[in-house]
């Protein structure tokens, strides 16, 4: 076999495995959504911590006050008295299920957000049997507490989670880049069972067995090491398709090539499956590679048809790709749309020039992967934090300042 018939069929091979992946994917999402169960309502508590005022978070409090769940409170812990949420805070402090806490003496062994939720759940009643996680760039419909609770009826489920799906409001690169970096990390999450703290539900007794209030005092994120924690006790983790939350805030590309490394390397420091990670991350993106390498040799060795073969090999795989990332969100869209929530949908510009990010988006990736592997230092909403093997060290501590602009990321 020559070089150029092994390259061909590498990338036959890497479309296949990407394609098993993406109808698993597929599959979960055409799933029906997961029914409340009206004999399983336990009294919850959700936890939302603050820093800074994200975009959508009006929206995001007004949801959660109002979920068709009987018996829950909603506990938001900002990050100081001086906080822009504050202002937004104010209109609901009328509201009986809100409780507003500030954070106290956060740890300067764990990140902010790790310090919030273990004071939040330190500080609540013992009569709260689920602790609910939600982020401020979710915007969740009104069942959604209740579709994330009803699987732990099961005792041996200890925590049920959803995932994130983004729907950029412009076709600004760093937004659609995002969009196609989260394709298939969404899937990678959803198949490997790395949880995703902005949908988020578990047991209060699997907390306090597992001892997951000493563990997130020492660290980065709260909800990558769920899965090795639950499981070293015994217990499950449940994806649960239909709290899929929608994103529709947008980014710089500045703020992507900050924001990806922290995502991966929360699941290098946290989760058993990062190998698996890293070799799915590289199928995704060696294509193009493989591609020059072949049009090299066909230059070196005067061979045309390995020159035609790299085009075929480059344009079938970025081909492929478009039909995938369209097969992932027909999929998702229509999870998203049986939580009656209006389904994420690209504009006709953001489709036409899709192949264009595409490829961009896998010619970023090995650098995030780089940087992932090689940083000692992150910046995490104007907080540094230094990592020393699976030890953080938050930098100093200052108050969030900044205003949030109409759809932009923090």
């Amino acid at each position: 076999m020559t070089i150029t018939e092994a390259i061909c069929w590498t990338v036959v091979l890497i479309v296949a495995i990407q394609t098993g992946f993406t109808l698993a994917f597929a599959a979960i999402m055409f799933r029906k959504r997961t029914p409340a169960n009206p004999a399983y309502t336990p009294k919850a508590a959700i936890l939302l911590c603050l820093r800074g005022a994200d975009p959508f978070l009006e929206q995001c409090i007004a949801r959660l006050l109002d979920q068709d769940y009987p018996d829950y409170e909603l506990h938001v812990v900002v990050d100081s008295l001086t906080d822009p949420a504050q202002t937004i805070l104010q209109a609901f402090e009328s509201n009986s299920r809100l409780h507003i806490h500030v954070l106290n003496d956060p740890a300067e062994s764990c990140s902010l957000k790790c310090s919030s939720i273990v004071q939040a759940i330190r500080e609540l009643d013992p009569s709260f049997e689920v602790i609910a996680l939600c982020d401020a760039d979710s915007t969740p419909h009104r069942t959604w507490l209740a579709e994330l609770v009803a699987p732990l009826a099961r005792e041996n489920v200890g925590a049920t989670t959803g995932n994130r799906w983004y729907d950029p409001p412009t076709a600004a690169g760093g937004s659609i880049v995002r969009y196609l970096w989260n394709v298939p990390t969404a899937i990678n999450m959803i198949l490997l069972r790395i949880a995703w703290g902005g949908s988020l539900a578990i047991r209060r007794c699997v907390i306090d067995e597992t001892g997951l209030l000493e563990k997130w005092s020492t660290a980065l994120c709260e909800d990558t090491m769920l899965f090795s924690v639950l499981r070293r006790h015994g217990y499950r983790q449940v994806f649960v398709p239909s709290v899929l939350m929608v994103n529709r805030e947008s980014c710089t590309f500045g703020d992507l090539m900050q924001w990806i490394p922290r995502q991966l390397l929360t699941a290098k420091l946290y989760h058993p499956s990062w190998p698996a990670t890293v070799g799915y991350g590289i199928i995704s993106v060696i294509v193009p590679f493989l591609a020059v390498a072949l049009v090299a040799i066909g230059v070196v060795q005067s061979d045309v048809g390995a020159i035609r073969a790299a085009v075929i090999v480059f344009v079938g795989f970025e081909l492929s790709n478009l039909l995938l990332v369209g097969l992932c969100q027909w999929a998702a869209s229509r999870q998203i749309a049986s939580s009656r929530v209006m389904p994420a949908s690209l504009g006709l510009t953001s489709w036409t020039m899709l192949p264009v990010w595409i490829v961009l988006a896998q010619l970023i990736s090995p650098l995030t992967f780089f940087k992932c592997f090689v940083t000692k230092t992150i910046s995490w909403r104007g907080i540094e934090y230094r990592i020393r093997g699976r030890q953080i060290q938050r930098g100093t501590y200052s108050p969030y300042r900044e205003s949030a602009m109409e759809t932009q990321s923090l």
